[in-house]
């Protein structure tokens, strides 16, 4: 079964190189890189690094080379797995329900029924209390010499 999925994936990365016009064997890294960016999002990390293993091993058969082991096509497969990390997290971060902040007003302050307390008016000593007005003369105001 392993044989099969070699040639699968050979098979697919020739195909790919003979449209485009690029050698298969031996392979420049930056096609095998080219290729990885072209069914990157077609494949997740795990089946597209099997791939490219298996790319590599065919070429090692053939020509004692590893184009899979290229510092370009690690760094481009690093970035590949970060990337659908990234879709991972934020994918989870969708799925949780956003934190409410706390209310501003209590729910029961608008719907009580009860009125709200008023202030008592003040009362001169024996006087009966009444709603104080405004003046409609200024107070006169004698300033105090120093």
């Amino acid at each position: 079964m392993a044989a099969l999925g070699k040639t699968r994936s050979w098979d697919a990365f020739v195909t790919w190189c003979e449209t485009r016009g690029l050698a298969a064997a031996p392979a420049n890294p930056w096609t095998l890189a080219a290729y990885i960016r072209s069914v990157e999002n077609a494949m997740r990390y795990d089946a597209l690094k099997r791939h490219v293993d298996q790319i590599g091993q065919m070429h090692f058969e053939q020509r004692r080379t590893r184009p899979d082991r290229d510092v370009m096509v690690r760094r481009l497969l690093d970035a590949a797995r970060r990337r659908e990390e990234a879709k991972k997290r934020a994918k989870e971060k969708a799925k949780e329900k956003p934190v409410a902040p706390p209310p501003l007003f209590e729910a029961a302050d608008f719907l009580d029924a009860k009125t709200p307390k008023t202030p008592k008016a003040r009362t001169k000593r024996g006087a009966a209390a009444k709603p104080r007005a405004l003046r409609v003369t200024p107070k006169l105001v004698r300033r105090k010499r120093v």
